[in-house]
């Protein structure tokens, strides 16, 4: 429904005055949640003993030790995934890196112009960033501990200290072998002697591409060492950022046409094909190739081309998802060769999981993929676009799920540490998911990582208009407790879910949030086994303004975390209500969520009072393994959404005021 017609309703149903006093609000709403998008958690202060509130980490440290920054743009990418999943999954990261970046000073990963350190802790915050040199040096010995995890990037002298620390500690050591490092690629890092210290001394030699695992493997047996092989473990997608289900505006400088291209990322090598890009665009003039990347000699490269080759420069790695979104097919013209046969290219995952076709030269690493088309000239590239294929969007979803950066960290962890089985929750868990018609990428996900919990599933349809109530019940009846919630409400759908239950903890989720990987529920135990009194647990913490009113969730603002000193903290306002665990007893004893909040909003800050109410604890605990795509599970347009924030805020003003105004007032920041 139109803006325009919801208006002529409005009118018709309540009036014209009530439509303007309506309409009045929505606009001052709208205005606030602008402004308050400005606002970042590290300028809230903590007025208590921070010691306090400590998130407890059990967890060994992980050193990232890379050759280029975190923030560089080009080839430093996988150790930057891999430190900001590790950091996401509670563990502290310390990153290293060996070769400062030229790009250092004018481009970062996720945008922010200010000093690396700043920049790094704002995305991290429980990690630092470091160049190494003799100082960096001592700090590493003075913060390390038997049985913390290295991993290595390249076989460069400038890690050899780094290396025997990480030794004479007994610590876990793994080696990645990222690049054939024996062509031009490796003139700077590759040292034969760090190469066989490397190979002797990992506990785990992974490849990322099927030619540099044999290449691992014949390295054993050069250096004869024996008792080792190395593994497979590819590129990934951050599937959060990467997420083909978002709805994304266009960007302004994006160039569509009949069909639609994209490429990015490096431009300068020589394994780029230029000739055969050329060639897809002279086919058609009515194709668009957009390009994002840089070119030392752009505009003599420009002269060149054909005009329907379009450049729009470097982006940051926030703003390619909206390029995805409205292309085509997306590119990756690499040469066949000693470089390009070793590749895994990154993109690709990223391609995928933002359901695009991908159209490439034929590299040995990534045959198979879903919605892949592949070719070495421009003739076989042309017949491919003209048999206009469509995308398979649940192959997609189901090779991201095993290829996101959250799999590849968790196979690492597999591999080298043992599983614990002091779990709290085993068996004693019932999660209950809320759907409005996208189910299924959570309930699989939920599904898939169950190993160490066996927990509960419960699921409460809440009027889904997609088919989702009819397909749970004809094929995940033997998996999952399905009951449909005729009052369409979260409060009420929750409610109902409460009475499916048979254990002793819950936890709620939308069908908007999905997990991803087996240790996602670790947080939450550390937490109940370090806090006797804790009631209420989790991710998405909230608190009050002067006026009383909620005005700040944490994952509503997915690039500004939480500094460290709140994670774990006891004194935020309130939780949301994705992510959220309870006893079932203490769930009974509040009555559960008030019915009044249906169909949605202030229904989670009721809750989390009325936990305070009995003297209970509401603590904060990051979402380690939890995507969420925030106000995906209820019916409605923006207005309809911000005109219940505005009726159910008034409510719940009013009914703490009149039931316990002194812990409204006490939380407020």
């Amino acid at each position: 429904m139109s803006k325009l017609n919801k208006m002529i309703t409005s009118i018709k149903e309540k009036g014209l005055i009530k439509t303007i006093k309506w309409l009045y609000e929505t606009l001052i709403f709208r205005i606030k949640m602008i402004k308050r998008t400005s606002l970042d958690f590290t300028k809230i202060e903590n007025t208590k003993d921070e010691n306090t509130y400590s998130y407890p980490k059990i967890l060994p440290n992980v050193f990232i030790v890379a050759s280029i920054p975190y923030y560089d743009i080009g080839g430093g990418q996988r150790c930057s995934q891999l430190a900001k999943t590790f950091n996401k999954m509670g563990y502290n990261v310390i990153y290293l890196y060996g070769y400062k970046s030229s790009e250092s000073k004018k481009f970062y990963l996720y945008g922010y112009k200010s000093s690396e350190s700043k920049k790094f802790n704002l995305e991290m915050p429980l990690s630092s960033h470091m160049f190494i040199n003799d100082k960096t040096i001592l700090e590493v010995r003075n913060i390390v501990k038997n049985n913390d995890l290295f991993i290595f990037e390249a076989p460069s002298l400038r890690f050899k200290d780094i290396l025997n620390i990480a030794i004479s500690n007994k610590c876990k050591i793994v080696y990645e072998n990222i690049d054939n490092w024996e062509t031009s690629l490796g003139n700077d890092v590759f040292n034969e002697s760090m190469l066989i210290s490397l190979l002797k001394n990992s506990d785990l030699l992974v490849g990322t591409a099927k030619p540099l695992v044999e290449q691992l493997n014949t390295y054993l047996e050069k250096y004869n060492i024996e008792n080792k092989l190395a593994v497979y473990l590819p590129n990934a997608v951050d599937e959060e950022l990467f997420c083909g289900l978002k709805e994304l505006p266009k960007p302004k400088d994006m160039i569509t046409g009949e069909k639609t291209f994209l490429y990015y990322g490096s431009l300068w090598g020589s394994w780029f094909d230029w000739d055969l890009i050329k060639k897809l665009a002279l086919h058609n003039e009515n194709y668009s190739i957009n390009i994002i990347g840089d070119y030392k000699n752009l505009t003599e490269l420009i002269s060149t081309l054909p005009k329907n080759i379009h450049f729009l420069g470097l982006k940051k790695q926030i703003e390619l998802p909206n390029y995805l979104k409205y292309t085509d097919y997306s590119l990756i013209p690499f040469k066949t060769g000693e470089i390009g046969d070793f590749v895994s290219p990154l993109k690709i995952f990223e391609y995928i999981s933002m359901y695009t076709k991908v159209l490439s030269t034929t590299l040995p690493d990534i045959k198979g993929y879903p919605n892949l088309y592949c070719g070495n000239t421009s003739e076989e590239w042309i017949n491919i676009v003209e048999k206009n294929y469509e995308v398979n969007k649940f192959d997609a979803d189901n090779f991201i799920d095993n290829n996101s950066w959250h799999s590849r960290v968790t196979e690492i962890i597999n591999n080298i540490y043992k599983e614990k089985n002091n779990s709290i929750l085993s068996d004693k868990l019932s999660i209950i998911i809320l759907n409005y018609n996208r189910i299924f990428k959570s309930l699989n996900s939920l599904i898939k990582y169950n190993e160490l919990y066996n927990y509960e599933l419960i699921v409460v349809d809440n009027g889904s208009t997609d088919g989702s109530y009819e397909i749970l019940k004809e094929k995940y009846s033997d998996k999952v407790k399905i009951i449909q919630n005729t009052k369409n409400g979260c409060s009420s759908g929750r409610n109902l879910g409460v009475t499916l239950s048979t254990k002793e903890y819950i936890m709620f989720l939308d069908s908007d949030q999905w997990v991803t990987n087996k240790y996602w529920l670790e947080p939450y135990e550390n937490i109940l086994k370090t806090d006797k009194i804790v009631g209420l647990i989790g991710w998405a913490a909230g608190f009050f303004n002067k006026e009383g009113y909620a005005y700040h969730v944490v994952d509503s603002f997915p690039h500004k975390y939480m500094p460290a000193n709140k994670l774990g903290r006891k004194d935020i306002s309130y939780l949301g209500s994705g992510g959220m665990l309870l006893t079932r007893k203490l769930f009974d004893q509040i009555e559960g969520f008030d019915e009044k909040y249906d169909p949605t909003c202030y229904e989670d800050t009721d809750l989390s009072l009325k936990v305070r109410n009995v003297n209970k604890e509401i603590v904060y605990c990051p979402y380690l393994g939890i995507i969420h795509l925030p106000h995906q599970t209820t019916d409605g347009g923006l207005l309809d959404h911000n005109s219940l924030f505005i009726e159910k805020r008034e409510y719940f003003k009013n009914k703490w005021t009149k039931q316990n105004e002194s812990l409204l007032k006490k939380h407020i920041k």
